[in-house]
């Protein structure tokens, strides 16, 4: 497949990134201020909601911008987007799967901090998650990489036993 010229509007701005950042940041901070909170939310606690987002918007601004000047001049899409942008998307399907798991948790009780809860939680795991995709995308998507090495790029999803243990917990294998 022939591969077609760049313009300048296919690559992303550092304020982009920033941008990206900031509301990316904004939700995960949100959701750790939530988690924050007691197991009865009170009205004094919204501080902790704000807190969290406002650092996390601001820490993801930084983070952002950072990830946009250590992309300029790598050829789209640089490792640092497809971080950012796997985040976001992490961040948005950890929401909708803790949503729908905080439902199935309501069939025994009808309190419905069990659906905040649950998008809370599943923000901040699809945010890690995102972060590992975006990561294994920009290795294996790699430029100038010699054609050799990226087939010496390699994962899989495993079990493993524990040590002293009858446990069997997942497990990641990589070589890169």
């Amino acid at each position: 497949m022939p591969e077609r010229a760049l313009g300048a509007d296919d690559v992303p701005s550092i304020i982009t990134y920033g941008t990206n950042g900031f509301w990316t940041g904004a939700q995960i901070g949100l959701a750790t201020g939530y988690l924050a909170t007691g197991n009865d939310y009170e009205s004094r606690e919204w501080r902790k909601l704000v807190f969290g987002a406002g650092v996390g918007a601001l820490s993801g601004v930084g983070i952002g911008i950072t990830l946009g000047i250590v992309d300029a001049g790598a050829r789209p899409p640089a490792m640092g987007w497809l971080i950012l942008r796997d985040t976001g998307y992490g961040v948005g399907l950890g929401s909708l799967v803790g949503l729908a798991t905080g439902a199935l948790f309501m069939l025994d009780s009808p309190d419905t901090k069990y659906l905040v809860r649950g998008v809370a939680i599943g923000t901040l795991a699809g945010a890690a998650l995102g972060v590992v995709a975006g990561v294994i995308q920009g290795i294996s998507t790699d430029d100038d990489a010699a054609p050799a090495s990226k087939s010496a790029f390699s994962w899989r999803l495993g079990v493993a036993g524990v040590a002293d243990s009858d446990a069997l917990l997942p497990a990641l294998e990589g070589t890169f």
